[in-house]
């Protein structure tokens, strides 16, 4: 954590601003060690950085933190805090009735967003952070089993997510990762099918798709199966997004872009014929949030580095018909990726 905070330390210059100003769980995490539920501030400048929570929260973030920290009873007791710093550095999601009160409470003349430098120093992930999210993905390979397991003629879709929640818990996790998704039938073609009160039936193809957070990591992972024999078309869609995901996993490596990434999986996919049914990104960053840099889409030009934490999941999506989604969380070794996801992929 001390490294960490040299470097945002030495990003004020290079930002040309007074104070960083920091809010967004994640980032107080990152940079301080502790995670007060009820919210907390870490401002950082010159001299170092401090931790300001409320009173509740004072003495198991006096455990967790690896920074100085200090207890306040009203917000105003930060802007007391902050007079005399002209320029702040602040995270893009702050809200602007929170700024607008730093501006007319705390006398900041200038404020300056700072979401690409935290970017910069959070997108590598370091090997203590690998072997959590290494662990959160063993945590979500057995979900993904269990939910395979469950997965019968005439049960509910909440009934199947209601059981693997409670074995990731077993196993370790904090809390799954986002809403776990098991989408069956027709509403195997939406991509974001939390698991509803539907009944799962012969025949349905059904996406599972769920996360662990484990230690504040966050591991992804999707298989799709089918309730009995896929029919022709179910098993020809399932091939292509297979397919699709096995190249883009061996493409990837240091040197290319996301787009690059994105372009490999989304080639298979449109060689045949199917472009129009893939209609997300092929994935995201993974670590403390479960969507973050980069986003591995036709948009972005970030470059590939040893240590990145990414998802690569194509899908097929045809309305009223059903849709197929295949994902692992992956690494970017020195040579090329590494999943952290290893569950079967091929299930039909």
């Amino acid at each position: 954590m001390k490294e960490r905070i040299e470097k945002l330390i030495n990003s004020l210059e290079k930002n040309n601003i007074d104070a960083i100003f920091l809010a967004k769980a994640p980032n107080v995490y990152y940079f301080s060690g502790a995670s007060p539920l009820a919210g907390g501030y870490l401002i950082v400048m010159d001299s170092g950085a401090t931790l300001y929570v409320p009173e509740l929260e004072y003495e198991m973030a006096k455990e967790e933190s690896s920074v100085n920290v200090e207890k306040f009873k009203k917000i105003d007791e930060l802007y007391e805090k902050l007079k005399g710093v002209d320029s702040l550095g602040i995270e893009g999601s702050l809200s602007y009735s929170f700024v607008s009160e730093l501006k007319e409470k705390a006398g900041i003349k200038d404020f300056k967003k700072i979401d690409d430098t935290i970017k910069e120093l959070r997108i590598v992930k370091t090997h203590e952070e690998l072997e959590i999210i290494e662990k959160a993905c063993e945590i979500a390979d057995k979900a993904v089993m269990a939910a395979i397991e469950e997965i019968t003629e005439g049960k509910r879709e909440r009934e199947v997510a209601a059981k693997v929640e409670y074995l990731m818990k077993m196993n370790g996790a904090e809390k799954p990762a986002f809403d776990t998704i098991i989408a069956s039938g027709y509403r195997s073609a939406l991509p974001h099918g939390v698991a509803s009160d539907k009944r799962i039936e012969k025949g349905d193809l059904v996406v599972i798709d769920l996360g662990a957070l484990y230690n504040h990591y966050n591991s992804d992972i999707t298989r799709t199966i089918v309730v009995g024999s896929p029919n022709e078309k179910q098993r020809e869609i399932y091939e292509i997004v297979l397919e699709a995901q096995k190249k883009a996993v061996e493409a990837a490596k240091p040197g290319m872009t996301a787009k690059e990434l994105d372009s490999i999986a989304r080639d298979v996919i449109k060689e045949y014929g199917y472009g129009d049914y893939f209609i997300h990104s092929l994935g995201h960053g993974v670590g403390l949030e479960i969507h973050e840099w980069p986003r591995i889409s036709q948009y972005d030009e970030t470059v590939l580095k040893e240590g990145m934490v990414i998802t690569i999941e194509p899908g097929i999506y045809i309305p009223k018909f059903g849709g197929v989604r295949i994902e692992d969380t992956v690494v970017i070794t020195k040579s090329g990726a590494k999943r952290l996801t290893k569950t079967e992929r091929e299930l039909i």
